[in-house]
């Protein structure tokens, strides 16, 4: 037979087809902005963020142009503004009268200019900071209203205090919030979003209060009837057919309902029956793929690395204890972790780590003053990374 695969994608966010759109959550994040806040999304890793706010960007209100862009990789102040600066000019120039606009900007600030080939950068000492408050404040005044959806904020933030120290990152803090206030830029909206969580980085900098004005939307996992939704959408035309008792024996595997662990799934699935040249998934194909998915280190090493790059190294040191713990436990008492603390010392406390890190990111969660992980597969796969010799009594 001729084989059709499904509508999967396991490396790059969701989109077009392969992505399930929850329409509460668009409803609710127009509902914000139309009222002039500004927003934080906040979300365990793995949840689908990226995929909401390229969602959002590709299917704007009326009146509103939503520019989305990752800006992990800035490490500095001047990469900040500069990439803000850039993006702008990139993306409002489809509007013959913002073309215009801007290219009178240029010319009064003496940077550069427009021709036929684009927008062109010529001087090279530009204070960008200084251009881009500048331009926001000309791009203010406008009808349009412009919403900034910055992806992978807590990452910058942290990459520049350790460039240029403390002082630098509680600047660019301040800054933002400046603009959020300041009436010149009313018809800017920012939206801030990361998958680490931008409690711990921002309490790291003592400074909770610099964002204590943005309205949070969380993005959860799906529901049950969410997940099956997204099963069907999915599979939809594909030669790989699931019943609707192997459906909820699958979702019961999974158990934690993230749509990128679907996303995952299906794909395994579809690898397995193809290879076999038989369409029906089986409850033995769904245990099967569980143990090559947990066995396929690509799919969460990341979950680990990132708690590497981002945590001091006693922070590192004690998260990884707690984890372990917890992936050879069914329960982990907070009794235990704050004993555990004692013994690893982390410069952040105890319960910051676990609360603001560990559950908001979607390791764990906590029930009765007890810990265990979310997601089945990843406590699985974190036992073969983490063996139970690695726990010391």
């Amino acid at each position: 037979m001729t084989w059709k695969h499904p509508n999967t994608i396991t490396g790059a966010p969701a989109e077009g087809v392969v992505y399930y759109r929850r329409n509460y959550i668009n409803y609710e994040f127009w509902r914000i902005i139309k009222k002039g806040e500004h927003v934080l999304f906040t979300a365990p890793r793995r949840v689908g963020k990226t995929s909401v706010m390229k969602d959002l960007e590709q299917n704007c209100e009326n009146g509103y142009k939503a520019v989305y862009d990752d800006i992990e990789s800035d490490k500095t102040q001047q990469d900040f503004y500069k990439r803000l600066f850039n993006l702008l000019l990139v993306r409002i120039k489809w509007q013959n009268r913002y073309l215009k606009k801007v290219g009178e900007f240029l010319k009064s600030r003496d940077i550069g200019g427009i021709s036929v080939d684009g927008i062109k950068i010529e001087r090279k000492d530009i204070d960008y900071k200084t251009e881009l408050l500048e331009l926001l404040q000309v791009l203010g005044n406008e009808e349009l209203k412009i919403v900034l959806m910055l992806d992978e904020f807590p990452d910058v933030i942290m990459a520049i205090e350790r460039t240029e120290g403390k002082d630098a990152a509680i600047n660019v803090l301040n800054t933002l919030r400046k603009l959020r206030h300041d009436k010149s830029f009313k018809n800017i909206s920012f939206v801030l979003a990361g998958s680490i969580g931008i409690d711990h980085v921002i309490s790291s900098l003592d400074r909770p209060k610099l964002i204590n004005d943005l309205v949070s939307i969380n993005i959860t996992e799906l529901t049950v009837v969410e997940a099956e939704e997204l099963v069907d959408q999915l599979t939809q035309g594909a030669t790989m057919k699931i019943g609707s008792d192997e459906m909820s024996y699958m979702l019961a595997k999974i158990s934690h309902l993230l749509p990128y662990f679907i996303q995952v799934f299906i794909d395994e699935s579809n690898s397995l029956l193809h290879k076999e040249d038989r369409p029906e998934l089986t409850r033995d194909d769904i245990n099967k793929v569980f143990e090559t998915i947990i066995k396929q280190s690509s799919y969460f090493e990341d979950w680990e690395q990132r708690l590497r790059r981002y945590l001091a190294k006693e922070d590192f040191e004690y998260c990884i204890g707690v984890l372990t713990q917890c992936a050879h436990n069914k329960h982990y008492p907070l009794q235990k972790a704050y004993d555990f603390s004692h013994k690893v010392k982390p410069v952040t406390s105890y319960k910051k780590l676990l609360d603001s890190v560990l559950v908001k990111d979607g390791y764990l969660i906590e029930e009765s003053n007890s810990y265990r992980f979310l997601s089945p597969f990843l406590q699985a796969w974190w036992q073969k990374r983490h063996p139970q010799f690695e726990i010391e009594d």
